[in-house]
């Protein structure tokens, strides 16, 4: 009897180190996040000088990321974390049902983060000049490349 309790004891513990490990694989990893489609802000910031942003066009950019920021972070790490879920799902052969529930979550955060960066590009347009967003929309496709 004391070998069938230690026998379970152990296959309990290889359970419960089998689940954490999957628990922990689900996480995302960074490179889940990919690259934004359009990511202006860091570069606005960068070349504030040769920008010549006047102190209220810095002002009203800096109010934009307080803004702002707090949910497009949110945003990535619940796409990193639902990307790991799936990750899970799929290799752990979970219910079709159950990994296109994810997929379908993915894909309408991925829409929200697409929107979002859609709105930081138009609050941009608003707030530089013409001229300002020319340089700035140059700068950011030579880096692409």
């Amino acid at each position: 009897m004391s070998i069938a309790i230690h026998s379970l004891s152990r296959g309990a513990l290889l359970l419960a180190l089998l689940a954490a490990t999957g628990l922990a694989a689900a996480r995302g990893v960074p490179g889940d996040g990919a690259l934004p489609v359009v990511e202006l802000m860091p570069l606005t910031m960068r070349y504030e000088a040769d920008l010549k942003l006047s102190a209220e066009q810095i002002q009203a950019l800096a109010d934009y990321r307080q803004q702002a920021m707090p949910g497009r972070v949110a945003l990535q790490k619940k796409i990193i974390d639902l990307r790991g879920q799936l990750r899970m799902a799929m290799l752990d052969n979970r219910p079709q049902a159950e990994r296109d529930a994810l997929m379908q979550q993915i894909a309408e955060a991925e829409v929200q983060h697409f929107q979002g960066r859609n709105r930081c590009v138009e609050n941009l347009r608003q707030t530089l000049s013409a001229e300002q967003f020319g340089q700035l929309k140059t700068l950011y496709l030579n880096g692409l490349r």
